[in-house]
Parts: structure tokens; sequence; C-alpha cells
């Protein structure tokens, strides 16, 4: 009888670790809007009473509706990851290779 394979770094794990960096990366990179959420309403671009009502009606929904899925899109790729073993062994690891085209 052959004795058991070391484990090894689970590969779908580690494509998953790649996806989270990536992610970061690309959430970091899309542009900030407190400056115009900041100029507008009160600020130096355009203030008063209707200013305000268009920042509130539509500058801060869009800031909700676009940074709140990139958050959660790292949260779900990092519950996906922390819900697979680290290392499996050596036969898991060609046949997640083979399954997922890793």
């Amino acid at each position: 009888m052959s004795e058991p394979e070391d484990p090894v770094t689970n590969p779908l794990r580690a494509e998953l670790d790649e996806l989270v960096r990536r992610v970061r990366l690309a959430t970091g990179e899309v542009p900030g809007l407190s400056g115009p959420l900041e100029a507008v309403g009160d600020g130096d671009a355009w203030k008063g009473p209707a200013a305000r009502r268009f920042r509130d009606a539509h500058l801060e929904p869009a800031r909700t509706g676009l940074y709140g899925p990139l958050g959660r899109l790292v949260d779900d790729v990092e519950s996906a990851r922390d819900g697979l073993p680290r290392e499996v062994s050596p036969e898991r690891a060609r046949e997640l290779r083979r399954e997922w085209g890793l």
C-alpha cells in the first residue's frame, strides 16, 4: 500500500483569492462621488434648495447604487472562498482544475 500524498493548495480557493485581490483593485479605481456630492447643494458648484433636491434625488442614490453592490461583491467572493478548504489531496486538486478549467 502506498503512502498518502501530502495535501496541496486548493486551486479553486487560490483562484478566488486572486479574484478577491482583483475585485478590490478594481473597486479602488472606481471614481468617487464625494467631490460632486460636496460641490452640489451647499458647495461651490451649485447652491440652494434646488441643488440640494437634485443631490439628494440623483447623486446620493447613484453613490449607493454603485458602491453598495461593489462592496457586496467582495463580501460574496470572500464568503465563497472561505467556505473552501485551504488544502486538498493532489487527486482532488486535479479534479478541481479539470472541472473548473484552471
